[in-house]
């Protein structure tokens, strides 16, 4: 009786055809045509779900033998473009979905959807590096007022003019591997996330001026294997060797490479103005009839004449040393 028992008992976890949850969709049998290849259309997803790159960094690093030795940090340059979309600085309010039948004579009626979508900006700060340079020429020239204050603003004046984040493109530019390995780890952090991290630098630096108390015990381990860093904050300002710019809609580099290539689309635009009237193939049928001809063979034959006598060796030449040879 126990194998009918141990039988009966796992015929039900068994799944049969006949036999489907609710949840799941009905179980559909193979067809042929199930196993042929086909074609697949897939739109890849927008707004916080694309696949779209918004960053690439270039970092490069080098050390010294004697930089190694004194544990000195090593020789870093960075450079990072950014690239921030509309929905990282919006926020959506409402969406209307309105549907409008446009009805013809003699035609269906033509269904038209317009989509509304109300948003209101979000105000994420910029990092200290981007608010420290006002423009092109003062970042470029340095002549801005506070390049060399390291020191965070926070007066009022300094409050109003506090800047943000904004859609477009931003240049990052650091000299310190410290700066760099930060920016690797920013990557990974939306924009909230990021100012979230500079609030949390700040008031950690904020509570070490004040003297807050920190494990000794784990702090004396670090100073022993990582050497004496002297009387640092937590998280050192490092902003200093760092440069963010936002680049301009109307990026002057691009205009210079349209006016560069212009002749070129020029040409090109002949070329095929001349493809599409017949021209190249007239020319390539005429250029194959006189292939046909004796003509080629004549001008070949001219050519080399030409190049003959040019070398030396013609006719002239010839008698001229002939006569020389009769004289006494």
């Amino acid at each position: 009786m126990a194998p009918n028992a141990s039988s009966s008992s796992s015929s039900p976890s068994s799944p049969s055809p006949s036999s489907y949850t609710s949840q799941d969709p009905p179980p559909r049998s193979e067809l042929w045509w199930d196993r042929l290849p086909s074609l697949k259309i897939v739109r890849p997803p927008k707004g916080p779900f694309s696949p779209k790159v918004d960053e690439r960094c270039f970092t490069y690093c080098s050390q010294s033998v004697t930089g190694r030795i004194h544990g000195h940090d090593p020789w870093c340059r960075s450079l990072c473009v950014r690239k921030v979309f509309m929905h990282e600085v919006t926020r959506i309010l409402s969406r209307h979905t309105t549907q409008t039948v446009h009805k013809q004579p003699g035609k269906l009626p033509r269904r038209e959807i317009t989509e509304t979508i109300e948003t209101a900006p979000v105000h994420h700060p910029l990092p200290p590096e981007g608010q420290r340079y006002a423009g092109w020429m003062q970042a470029l020239l340095g002549h801005s007022n506070d390049a060399n204050d390291h020191s965070p603003r926070t007066d009022e004046h300094a409050k109003a003019e506090l800047k943000y984040w904004k859609a477009g493109w931003y240049l990052w530019w650091s000299k310190s591997r410290w700066a760099a390995q930060e920016r690797m780890d920013l990557m990974r952090r939306s924009l909230g996330s990021q100012t979230e991290w500079q609030q949390m630098k700040e008031r950690r630096n904020e509570e070490w001026e004040r003297g807050a108390s920190y494990d000794e015990h784990r702090l004396n381990e670090d100073v022993h294997q990582l050497g004496d860093p002297g009387n640092q904050p937590p998280f050192p300002d490092v902003s200093h060797e760092s440069i963010l710019l936002p680049l301009p809609d109307g990026f002057p580099l691009g205009e210079q490479l349209r006016n560069v290539l212009a002749p070129s689309w020029k040409v090109l635009g002949l070329v095929r103005e001349s493809v599409t009237s017949g021209a190249q193939m007239e020319l390539a049928q005429r250029i194959y009839e006189k292939a046909l001809t004796d003509e080629p063979i004549k001008l070949l034959r001219v050519a080399c004449s030409m190049i003959w006598e040019n070398m030396g060796f013609g006719e002239d030449d010839n008698s001229d040393s002939t006569d020389t040879r009769k004289k006494p």
